[in-house]
C-alpha cells in the first residue's frame, strides 16, 4: 500500500443537555505514520452541519492530499450526524466511520424520534450504510465505509494501528480535541 494521507476527525468535549457550538478537530496523517497536520472547524451541537464542516476541510490546504476520512462514530457534538454517503459521492475520498461497540441503533433511533423533528432524516443517516466487523489483532472493531472494500478498509485500519484498537489518526484527533476542551487530553476514542 502505498503511503497516502488520512484524515482522522473527533469532536470535542461538550456538556450534554446545552446548546452552542463545537469544536471538529482533524489530523492529516500518513499511512507512514508521519503527521502532516492539523485541522479544525465547530459544528452546531445537535445540529447538521458536520458534514458541511468536513467539506469545508476537504477543500482546504490539503484538498488534493486525502485520500480517506477516518472517524470515531457517525455522530459529532451530540446528534450532529455525518453523511459518509454525501462526503463521497462530492468529493471522491473514501470515509471509515470506527466504533469500539456495536451501535445500539434502536437507542438512536428512540432518541432522535423523541428529541429532533427531522428524527426520520437523521436516522436514515445513521443507517444508510451498514456496520460491519472487522478484526484489528485482537480487537473486535465495528466500521461504516464508503469507497472501498471490507479487506481494504480492515487492512487500512491495521495499518494505521501503532497499539490497541483505534488507528493513530483517529486516535490522535480525539486527544487533541480533549486538549482543546480540557488543557490536556484525556479518554479513548
Amino acid at each position: 500500500m502505498k503511503d497516502i494521507r488520512v484524515l482522522g476527525i473527533d469532536d470535542s468535549y461538550f456538556k450534554p443537555h446545552t446548546t452552542g457550538v463545537v469544536s471538529l478537530v482533524g489530523v492529516v496523517m500518513r499511512t507512514s505514520l508521519y503527521i502532516d497536520g492539523f485541522v479544525k472547524d465547530s459544528i452546531e451541537i445537535d445540529g447538521t452541519d458536520v458534514t458541511d464542516a468536513v467539506l469545508r476541510v476537504l477543500a482546504g490546504k490539503y484538498a488534493s492530499d486525502i485520500r480517506v476520512i477516518m472517524s470515531s462514530g457517525i455522530t459529532f457534538g451530540g446528534f450532529n450526524i455525518l453523511d459518509i454517503e454525501k462526503i463521497y459521492r462530492e468529493t471522491g475520498t473514501k470515509v471509515i466511520v470506527i466504533t469500539r461497540k456495536m451501535p445500539d441503533f434502536e437507542s438512536i433511533i428512540s432518541a432522535l424520534r423523541q428529541n429532533f423533528s427531522d428524527w426520520r432524516w437523521r436516522a436514515k443517516l445513521v443507517e444508510a450504510v451498514p456496520v460491519e466487523k472487522v478484526m484489528n489483532g485482537e480487537h473486535e472493531l465495528y466500521i461504516q465505509r464508503v469507497g472501498m472494500s471490507l479487506e481494504e478498509a480492515a487492512k487500512l485500519i491495521k495499518k494505521l494501528t501503532v497499539r490497541g484498537a483505534m488507528p493513530e489518526p483517529v486516535r490522535i484527533a480525539h486527544l487533541c480535541a480533549t486538549a482543546l476542551h480540557f488543557g490536556e487530553s484525556k479518554g479513548k476514542p
